[in-house]
């Protein structure tokens, strides 16, 4: 088994979607944009007040990503926004991710076939990564590709746009 040439990722139209921001722009190039959280979700920072004091704060590893594909589904680019991920903070969340698809300018949201890629921004690994493992009770090979960091499993056929959550 091999790392498929694309993927189709299918364009969902519906309230909560997982693909409702993807599609084309420019001269055919493809994007893909969604709000998600990255392992660990929640981090700390130790802080110093003017008084000298130490404090713990928590912050979450939320993100706006946009990636950016050529025609033939070859990553080009990827924007990675750190939003807030706090509870309520949905709609400013994905208002920023909505800034940088008009950023793209003029866009058509349809399916996208795209090639699998990975890469790290600030410590997250980001991407469409191929994985195959072999069950040693049957012998059998079993592949997939995830979305990282959103952990959504597309299954082959890898034009069928067939995942799960």
């Amino acid at each position: 088994m091999a790392a498929p040439d694309t993927l189709l990722i299918p364009y969902e139209n519906f309230e909560y979607a997982r693909f409702r921001h993807l599609g084309r722009y420019g001269a055919g190039n493809q994007f893909m944009g969604y709000v998600t959280y990255a392992y660990p979700k929640y981090y700390h920072t130790e802080e110093v007040g003017p008084d000298g004091q130490i404090s713990w704060r928590e912050h979450t590893n939320c993100f706006a990503v946009l990636h950016r594909f050529g025609l033939a589904g070859q990553h080009l680019w990827i924007d990675v926004e750190r939003v807030s991920g706090a509870r309520g903070s949905e709609e400013e969340d994905w208002s920023n991710l909505e800034k940088m698809i008009k950023g793209l300018g003029e866009v058509e949201f349809c399916d996208i076939r795209v090639k699998p890629f990975q890469m790290e921004v600030d410590k997250v690994v980001h991407g469409l990564i191929y994985e195959c493992e072999r069950d040693e009770e049957d012998d059998s090979e079993h592949e997939w590709v995830m979305l990282e960091p959103n952990d959504i499993m597309f299954h082959p056929p890898w034009d069928s746009g067939e995942y799960s959550t």
